[in-house]
């Protein structure tokens, strides 16, 4: 397709484009506002790769949520129809895929980093090429790339960036650079020349200004005004489903309680259930765009102050911002609150977004609590637990992307039996997965997976067999940690771990891939 599309007068263009989106919009069924953001940079899309001799030039797309047509013009059109599910292709920009895709992008900010190191390799062995990088307006509200602005910009190279500017990513955009318009005096303080083209969904304009763009020399950022169309069908939550609708219908209930708590996220409230309370609860819901690392400190200035931060971030965001979790939130042992929301297995947006790592690292830290609730009422549970009796230190909710139900009200407890019988085998086992599993062991569920209680390795010197369920990965984590009781004890239990591989997995329903990485038979 690629060929065809260089063969075309520029005239030719906008025909061949709507054609584009029409045979992509055919194939595309899952995740719509991924499919609305690549519709968006559709005319982009087709005049880059009209300009541009990709894959010999260089196109870094940041996030990867606008890659669908990219991904249709680089000869993966029908594989579109089976993106996202077991054996397809990845809804996100992969290496592995194609030689079009030159960098992977499963989280923001990145491209302008990427293009940084392309600059910086090319300049050391002489190579002349085309140099081109991505990024929306969400994403420039992200710390990285500022400092990615900040390094090439004062380097020379010829590098052009194209921002994308449509007025949000999944959340609205948020911050003063966005408000107030000022990205040309931001990226010219930084050593870039800037440009601007308010008709961004114009193809044959965006290839007249291409053009003139790759003639020039030194950092070049390109402005450009898109839309975003709406094809998404309206939200709705039905009741008690999910864990994300338990735990925005226990937030309701806890913001209405108590005025002092702050909730803050970056740029996660539309995915969370927690949308519609924005309205409601202006002034205690605070979006402060996508940096993680920035929210994380934000929520330890407040904690210092006296307030009451909770932090509503993704497990595989959470990552985004390790150290300042150790050092401004867990070393200065801090009172903020995490909803690490789709900790675990999170299905078809694969390895990029599994929530497999935190758990493991979290259990490292001194003083922090973790706590796993293995459905939605336990969530409610949870969140009213930590909402009446405010925690002492810092404290980790995770639950996963995962459908759930509830049961009859009940209170907080760090673990409990879910089955008991004569045998001298245990199961334990934390998180969602506890209601998976058959219950025809002892079953003891561990909704505060760390620490450990008090008893907990009495208990376990009453078993011959002891088998531990986690969904994670990695040597630490339940799995070390009981590993590590059960090392001295006289005499010693057999001990046999369930826990997902140390590797990336790939995209797939949750449940077959639990099957599929060492849960099965036991779901």
């Amino acid at each position: 397709m690629i060929t065809d599309l260089r063969a075309l007068e520029p005239q030719q263009l906008p025909a061949f484009t709507k054609d584009l989106v029409d045979q992509v919009c055919a194939r595309v069924r899952d995740k719509i506002p991924h499919l609305e953001s690549s519709v968006a940079v559709a005319e982009l899309t087709v005049a880059l790769h009209y300009v541009l001799n990709t894959p010999e030039d260089v196109l870094i797309w940041d996030v990867g949520h606008q890659g669908y047509i990219h991904k249709a013009l680089t000869g993966r059109m029908e594989a579109l129809a089976n993106m996202r599910t077991p054996g397809g292709i990845s809804g996100f920009l992969k290496r592995e895929e194609s030689p079009f895709d030159f960098f992977g992008a499963g989280h923001a900010s990145t491209s302008v980093s990427a293009l940084t190191g392309v600059c910086l390799a090319d300049r050391k062995v002489g190579r002349e090429r085309n140099r081109v990088a991505v990024i929306g307006d969400g994403s420039m509200t992200g710390g990285q790339s500022f400092e990615a602005l900040n390094h090439l910009g004062s380097l020379g190279h010829d590098a052009l960036v194209i921002l994308n500017d449509n007025d949000g990513s999944i959340d609205p955009t948020m911050g003063a650079l966005h408000d107030h318009g000022s990205y040309q005096s931001y990226v010219e303080s930084l050593g870039w020349s800037y440009a601007y083209l308010g008709e961004g969904n114009d193809v044959v304009q965006l290839v007249g200004h291409l053009k003139n763009q790759l003639q020039k020399s030194g950092p070049r950022v390109l402005h450009i005004r898109t839309k975003r169309p709406d094809l998404s069908a309206p939200k709705s939550y039905k009741p008690g489903t999910t864990f994300q609708w338990w735990a925005a219908e226990a937030i309701r209930d806890i913001l209405t309680r108590h005025k002092d708590i702050q909730v803050l996220s970056p740029a996660m409230f539309a995915g969370s259930g927690f949308g519609p309370l924005r309205e409601d609860f202006g002034d205690q819901f605070i979006d402060t765009g996508i940096n993680e690392a920035h929210t994380v400190t934000t929520a330890a200035g407040i904690a210092a102050a006296g307030g009451r931060p909770w932090v509503h971030i993704y497990s595989t965001f959470l990552q985004r911002a390790y150290d300042q979790i150790v050092h401004d939130v867990v070393l200065q042992g801090l009172p903020v609150v995490f909803l690490v929301d789709r900790a675990g297995l999170v299905g078809a947006d694969g390895p990029t977004h599994h929530g497999v790592f935190d758990q493991g690292l979290l259990m490292d830290l001194p003083g922090v609590r973790v706590w796993n609730p293995r459905n939605g009422e336990v969530l409610r549970a949870m969140l009213q637990e930590v909402a009446k009796n405010p925690p002492a230190g810092p404290l980790f909710i995770r639950y996963p992307k995962a459908r759930t139900e509830g049961e009859q009200r009940g209170v907080f407890a760090p673990y409990e039996w879910l089955s008991k019988s004569d045998s001298k085998v245990l199961w334990v086992s934390t998180g969602a997965i506890s209601e998976l599993m058959k219950k025809d062991e002892n079953h003891l569920h561990l909704a505060q997976v760390w620490p450990f209680f008090n008893d907990f390795g009495s208990i376990l010197s009453n078993f011959e067999e002891i088998h531990v369920f986690e969904e994670s990965t990695g040597l630490g984590g339940l799995g070390g940690g009981i590993a590590a009781l059960v090392e001295d004890m006289v005499p010693r239990p057999k001990y046999v771990l369930h826990k997902l591989p140390s590797t990336f997995i790939e995209h797939g329903p949750r449940l077959q891939l639990l099957k599929d990485h060492g849960f099965d038979p036991f779901l």
